[in-house]
């Protein structure tokens, strides 16, 4: 269940590096990242035997084609837009992340607990490699809005302005790929066809 309420809180294909740093820093839940990648295949087999859940840990769907991308994990009881990839996350969904990362580091900071330095570290390595999306323009902007330049929030705010103009626009150009990807039969719909 912690798995399924991390991926939850992501909302969004995520990596079993990233999940599990999500999980040590935001439920204190120390899990392998090899362990959340057999969950896929776990359920899967779970599935094919007739064992019933309302939900099941699943690879991303490659956008193209509907097969398995097990780098990323979703939930079946996502809408399809919401479990696709094209080899690696778009950049609204790299937008999406960051957001979400920013987020748990400014949630982090306000509860000063004691956590593991190499995940927070890592979260942090991971807010800055994704912050290449950021505009350098809007955020020089959004620098000099503030007496106080918080960079987390300052990230979060352009993160969330930019997400929305590039998700509409996939949003259209996905449209056809995936009412063919929801027209998949059971198991494929979920684990890839």
């Amino acid at each position: 269940m912690a798995v399924h309420r991390a991926l939850n809180g992501l909302y969004l294909p995520t990596a079993a590096d990233d999940l599990a740093m999500v999980m040590a820093l935001d439920a204190n839940i120390v899990v392998e990242e090899a362990a959340l990648a057999e969950l896929a295949t776990a359920d899967h087999a779970g599935f094919s035997a007739g064992i019933e859940r309302p939900s099941w840990i699943c690879p991303a769907l490659e956008y193209e084609n509907g097969e398995p991308n097990a780098e990323f994990l979703t939930r079946s009881d996502w809408p399809m837009r919401a479990r696709v990839v094209r080899e690696v996350l778009s950049e609204s969904q790299e937008l999406w992340l960051l957001r979400q990362f920013c987020g748990l580091a400014l949630s982090l900071a306000e509860r000063r607990n004691d956590l593991p330095v190499a995940h927070i570290d890592r979260l942090h390595e991971r807010i800055g490699d994704l912050s290449v999306h950021l505009p350098a323009d809007r955020l020089a902007e959004k620098w000099a809005e503030r007496e106080v330049p918080d960079g987390l929030s300052v990230y979060l705010e352009l993160a969330e302005d930019r997400h929305g103009e590039l998700v509409r626009e996939e949003r259209v150009a996905q449209e056809h790929a995936i009412a063919a990807l929801e027209a998949l039969p059971l198991p494929a719909r979920y684990f890839g066809a």
